[in-house]
């Protein structure tokens, strides 16, 4: 127990000193960037009257008839029409043809830009016009430059030629794109340009005969940004994707995939949308792995939704991939290469007020190869669930039914001794009646399990075992508040003290095969589950009483939870017989103490953790996990994990994760997940991120876990935006979402 202590006031000790020296270090505040929401734009003369269809506006100082129709305006001479508005020194109007020609210090407005010359005319029954030695200014997208030539059809069409354009600074243009002709179709938002040259600090980095982008975040076929990258295993890496807009509702990317170590991929996503259904497919292949004996890789995935009769489901997802190893040598994320099945299945499900009714058919691939064949996953060749429950009303009886008919047989390649297969029909129909009250309520609750089976291949088990048992279970809480000032402000705290009986009479289940069973994880909510074992294949025994509290501190101003406490534990009134098979019989008179907080009563910082003490084993820690978060601003995030669990596994891990501002442009991002006992890194990356209202740049060096043996990678990635143009690199924003909690950027 003083072991135990000490543990934790250290742990706690170390969380605080670490939160308070970061806090101190990190606490200065930087400016968040902030780019103007337009560029140094003139202001237009105000015009009181608004203009319809065909009224044309004609200001000026001087006005004189060079000839018949055609009116020469000097001094602060304008035109207006529709949207578009012209000032310029000299007007030249022709109202005959319906045309201007403007001369010296000509400034120009529409919706879609800005722009000053020299010289320029106007067609004013269409709005279309012609510049010189243009100046302009792009409205949505920041964008600047000049044209030796310039053309605008209103609303419709922008032309230029000899054109150079940025987003950046006209003091400091990072990068800059210049082209023989460029045009801009407003009604498409999408922009076609020739002979492109991309500058960046005046150094030529890429040219290309033709380039063609969009002008809004709208959906556009064409190109995409390439990505880079290296690792150890594929070596130097680039992507070239695709992205083909087929319909309002459909949309598809194709990306080949160049790596210097292994060859050519070919890689594709389809997506669809209709008004009942969904669904996406995707494909990878390589043709011949250099790295793997010219061996053919690939990967298929699609997935299916669709709604029918108002209340009806269908679902359905395929996934497959070649080799056992291909997440390892292919997949770019944590979370794939520690993948261990690929699910195949098909639902279809109906819901009525009080009912539910799910129809499956369910398969695995096993992609981690140090899986015996003997622990794969069960095939479920269907499965039938169905709930029914009356609707709940308190001080009255309701009553309801669960059930779940499925027949199992093994997966591929099953050839092993004692390889069952067989169904299983369990229903379990119980009744319950919930008393509440303001302060209280208290639910009793009976109900009864039998389940059957029906074997074909029964091996050492018969052919038609089952099991009938009864479950009594008692559930009561009772809700306390008081009224408190805490730092001057005024909070509610709660008080919720919960006793929870089970009762399951001892039978002995030995005689039933193992399907889908497992233990639950000991949680503060699996105190107060009814079966100790998840699936039907066993229901555990049970005499025993789980006493808990919790405690919640409540704003009384805005109603907000700024945390809450729960303590609970399980008293065994007699051992539990039932097992699992190679388990032995459990005899302690309880279970671990569970405790769990959650609380942002520190300004910025949320801080967390449960833990699980069993004073029957060793020092008694089996479970410890304490996190803190620090999040002052958006963009700024400091995440503190601290990990240990002894009960099935040994592990004990330590976790950093960060996005720190450097200052108003840089900022800093990292984790490191370490494993304490191996003494080694599981996940550590680190890179920078810098941003600027023209031009964005990231980079991360990465060195991570590919499999369950210890194998590991390395690879570098970046990403380089010249915004209101292009992207160019890896999109590394989505890892960093998944590896830093609360992760936020600007890109």
């Amino acid at each position: 127990m003083k072991h135990f202590k000490n543990k934790l006031i250290a742990l706690f000790s170390l969380l605080s000193l670490s939160c308070c020296i970061l806090a101190a270090e990190l606490g200065g505040e930087h400016s968040t960037l902030i780019c103007p929401q337009s560029l140094n734009i003139p202001e237009k003369t105000f015009i009181e009257s608004d203009l319809t269809d065909g009224d044309i506006y004609i200001s000026a100082d001087n006005a004189e008839l060079i000839e018949e129709g055609v009116s020469s305006l000097s001094g602060n001479a304008e035109i207006r029409r529709k949207t578009q508005q012209i000032k310029a020194n000299t007007i030249n109007y022709d109202e005959p043809n319906d045309s201007a020609s403007l001369d010296g210090d000509v400034n120009y407005w529409d919706k879609t830009l800005f722009l000053k010359s020299n010289k320029g005319s106007l067609k004013l029954d269409n709005g279309s016009g012609e510049f010189e030695n243009a100046e302009y200014i792009l409205n949505k997208s920041r964008g600047i430059g000049n044209a030796k030539r310039l053309y605008v059809d209103l609303g419709k069409l922008t032309e230029l030629e000899k054109v150079q354009y940025t987003t950046c600074d006209p003091d400091d243009q990072f990068w800059q794109l210049s082209a023989d002709k460029i045009s801009l179709d407003h009604e498409d938002n999408w922009g076609k340009a020739r002979n492109v040259m991309i500058k960046i600090k005046n150094v030529p980095v890429f040219y290309s005969p033709y380039m063609s982008f969009p002008l809004s975040k709208e959906r556009k076929s064409g190109f995409l940004a390439p990505g880079y990258g290296a690792t150890n295993r594929n070596g130097v890496e680039l992507r070239t994707p695709y992205y083909w807009n087929i319909s309002p509702n459909m949309d598809a990317t194709l990306t080949p995939r160049f790596l210097t170590d292994s060859g050519v991929m070919a890689m594709g996503e389809y997506r669809y949308l209709f008004p009942n259904s969904s669904g996406e497919i995707n494909f990878e292949y390589l043709a011949s792995d250099s790295n793997l004996e010219d061996k053919h890789r690939n990967l298929f995935h699609i997935t299916h939704h669709q709604s029918f009769a108002e209340t009806g489901n269908f679902f359905f997802t395929y996934n497959r991939v070649s080799d056992k190893f291909y997440f390892e040598d292919f997949g770019s994320q944590l979370s794939k290469t520690s993948t261990r099945f690929l699910e195949r299945r098909v639902d279809v499900s109906y819901q009525g007020d009080n009912w539910d009714l799910t129809t499956r058919i369910q398969d695995y691939q096993t992609v981690d190869r140090s899986i015996a064949v003997s622990s794969r996953p069960y095939k479920r060749l269907p499965q039938i669930l169905f709930n029914y429950t009356s609707p709940r009303k308190f001080n009255r009886i309701n009553y309801g039914l669960k059930s779940n008919t499925v027949y199992f047989e093994r997966g591929d390649n099953a050839n092993f001794t004692n390889n069952v297969n067989g169904a299983r029909v369990s229903l379990r129909p119980y009744v319950k009646y919930p008393m509440r009250t303001m302060a209280s309520y208290i639910e009793p609750k009976l109900s009864l399990d039998y389940t059957q089976y029906n074997l074909d291949n029964s091996g050492v088990f018969s052919e038609n075992p089952n099991r009938l048992l009864p479950i009594f279970s008692f559930d009561s809480k009772i809700f306390l508040e008081r009224d408190m000032m805490l730092a001057g402000n005024s909070f509610l705290q709660t008080l919720e003290p919960r006793l929870f009986y089970l009762f399951v009479p001892n039978e002995n289940q030995s005689d039933l095969p193992v399907f889908d069973t497992g233990t639950f994880d000991l949680s503060f909510d699996s105190l107060f589950r009814e079966n100790r074992f998840s699936g039907d294949d066993r229901l555990g025994d049970a005499n025993q009483v789980a006493i808990s509290v919790t405690s919640h501190l409540i704003s009384q101003e805005s109603g907000k939870n700024y945390g809450d406490i729960s303590v609970g534990q399980i008293f065994y009134l007699r051992d539990r017989d039932v097992t699992l098979p190679g388990n032995g019989i459990r005899d302690e008179s309880s279970s671990a103490i569970i405790a769990e907080i959650n609380t942002k009563l520190i300004k910025n910082w949320t801080i967390g953790g449960d833990i699980q003490w069993d004073p029957n084993i060793g020092d008694g820690t089996e479970k410890i996990t304490a996190s803190a978060t620090y999040a002052p601003m958006p963009g700024k995030i400091l995440n503190l994990a601290y990990r240990v669990r002894r009960d099935t596994t040994d592990i004990e891990q330590s976790d950093i994760s960060f996005r720190m501002p450097l200052d108003r442009q840089w900022s800093a991002v990292g984790r490191w997940n370490y494993a304490v006992p191996e003494g080694r890194s599981l996940e550590l990356f680190g890179g920078v991120e810098y941003e600027s209202c023209c031009w964005a740049f990231r980079a991360v060096a990465r060195r991570f876990l590919t499999d369950a043996n210890g194998e590991f990678d390395t690879g570098i990635f970046f990403q380089l935006e010249l915004k209101g143009l292009a992207g160019i690199g890896k999109k590394t924003v989505n890892f960093l979402k998944e590896q830093i909690p609360g992760y936020r950027s600007g890109f």
